[in-house]
């Protein structure tokens, strides 16, 4: 069995792709009120000043130059030179826009920020997405043993200044990038124990039966297979994998082949019964009711509709 790089393949299985929306020229006690918009993730980056960040269920945060804040699930959000300031919305605010910087305030010292987002396919649940919590901040200050972090932030900050041909293509990269890196070092909280998708990988049992099933998505896995790979009782493991997971094994593998299913379609010209072989189905009939039941339409649908498989657009 092969060591899969699990993380690479979800985000890639996603169909991750990002953009800059602004850079902003925040000026005197501004606020602004960025409104809901799908579920996409959206990112600001302080390059200059600093500023406060609220969005629902979370306390106010100060950012200062350099950290980075990332919103998931396309929620609201306000961006505030104090943390109580009352909002205008933005879209009353963006016919200022000019040459991709948005400006808003008056007074002395200035806020600049890199704000983007990343899309994904929307029709995917996967852990990796669902577990992220509403605020996800990224300190300059806490990267010194990261410099791998600390040198992506620090790239983007300069790209954006430097303001040359490219910096869009440059910087929506770099966003995708600061994004996996974000994951990758990120363990949810329940305040019991540590849960989410990046914590099943950090445990050696749980990575080793979530290996098997990205490595060999074809193969009949069971509850008691996958505690063998994992090394523990069925019982255990079942337990531990849906608590630090959030879904019980045989779940999680169906929903992987699915999301897995789907890339295949949108991206290989395979024929439908290798597509349902490769992940996990022993039928067309079989893998396209259970495709259906996930997604809502069928394989041979999804395949010939290009709305149903492209990201939404902007």
């Amino acid at each position: 069995m092969k060591n899969t790089d699990i993380l690479s393949e979800v985000f890639e299985t996603l169909r991750l792709t990002s953009d800059i929306y602004f850079k902003t020229d925040f000026r005197g006690e501004f606020a602004v009120e960025i409104p809901p918009e799908r579920r996409r993730i959206r990112f600001h980056l302080v390059q200059g000043g600093d500023c406060w960040i609220r969005v629902p269920g979370t306390d106010p945060a100060r950012l200062t130059e350099g950290d980075l804040a990332i919103v998931p699930y396309g929620m609201e959000q306000i961006l505030s030179k104090t943390p109580h300031t009352h909002p205008v919305p933005l879209p009353d605010i963006m016919g200022a826009l000019a040459n991709g910087v948005l400006p808003h305030g008056t007074g002395s010292g200035s806020t600049r920020l890199i704000c983007g987002y990343c899309r994904f396919d929307e029709d995917i649940d996967h852990p990796v997405l669902t577990s992220l919590p509403p605020l996800v901040l990224i300190r300059a200050a806490d990267l010194g043993a990261e410099p791998w972090a600390a040198t992506t932030l620090r790239l983007m900050s300069l790209e954006g200044n430097l303001g040359a041909q490219g910096m869009s293509g440059i910087l929506s990269r770099l966003l995708e990038i600061v994004l996996i890196q974000s994951v990758r070092r990120l363990t949810p909280k329940t305040g019991r124990a540590d849960a989410g998708f990046m914590a099943a990988l950090a445990d050696a049992r749980l990575s080793r039966a979530l290996n098997a099933m990205h490595s060999e998505p074809h193969r009949a896995w069971t509850v008691s297979g996958l505690a063998r790979v994992a090394g523990m009782s069925r019982g255990r493991f079942a337990h531990l994998f849906t608590d630090i997971v959030g879904s019980p094994p045989i779940d999680y593998l169906t929903t992987w082949r699915l999301i897995k299913a789907r890339a295949l379609l949108a991206n290989t010209g395979l024929d439908m019964a290798e597509i349902a072989q490769r992940c996990g189905y022993k039928s067309v009939p079989s893998f396209s009711r259970r495709f259906k039941l996930m997604f809502g339409v069928g394989p041979g649908s999804f395949r010939r509709s290009p709305e149903d498989r492209s990201v939404t657009p902007l």
